[in-house]
C-alpha cells in the first residue's frame, strides 16, 4: 500500500513540473512572438491593378491594406489582380542593404519576412549586425 502512495506523490511531482515548465515556456514564447510580431521590416510603396490583403500573427481576418502600410515581422500578403490584369505591389524592406522588391500575380499567401530581413540582419551572412 505504501509503494502506491508513493509512486502516486512521484507522478503528481512530475506531472506538477511537465506543467510548470510548459507554462514557463509558452510564456516566453508568447512574449517572443509579440516582440517579433512589432518589428518593423517593411512597407508597401505602391499597389496597381489589383487588391493587397494583409493577416498579423494572431489574426483570423485578412484586412484590405495599400501604399504606404508599415510591414512588420509575421505579416502575411495575399493578392488578388482586377479584371485579369496583373496587380503588382511593390514593397520596400527596412533593412536598406535590400533592394524594393515587386509582389505580382495572385498570391494566396506570402511571408514579408520571406524578402525582408529585420534591419539588424546581414542578408549574405544572415548574422545580426552589431551597430
Amino acid at each position: 500500500m505504501q509503494h502506491k502512495f508513493y509512486i502516486l506523490k512521484i507522478l503528481t511531482l512530475i506531472l506538477a513540473i511537465s506543467v510548470w515548465w510548459m507554462s514557463e515556456n509558452l510564456n516566453i514564447t508568447a512574449v517572443q512572438a509579440f516582440a517579433a510580431s512589432s518589428q518593423n521590416i517593411g512597407q508597401i510603396i505602391s499597389v496597381n491593378n489589383g487588391i493587397v490583403e494583409r493577416k498579423q500573427p494572431g489574426d483570423i481576418k485578412w484586412q484590405k491594406v495599400g501604399a504606404n502600410t508599415i510591414l512588420n515581422f509575421g505579416d502575411l500578403l495575399r493578392t488578388t489582380s482586377n479584371r485579369g490584369k496583373k496587380v503588382a505591389v511593390k514593397i520596400s524592406c527596412t533593412n536598406t542593404l535590400l533592394p524594393p522588391w515587386i509582389l505580382s500575380g495572385n498570391n494566396p499567401a506570402v511571408g514579408v519576412a520571406n524578402k525582408c530581413l529585420p534591419p539588424d540582419i546581414d542578408p549574405s551572412s544572415g548574422k545580426t549586425i552589431d551597430f
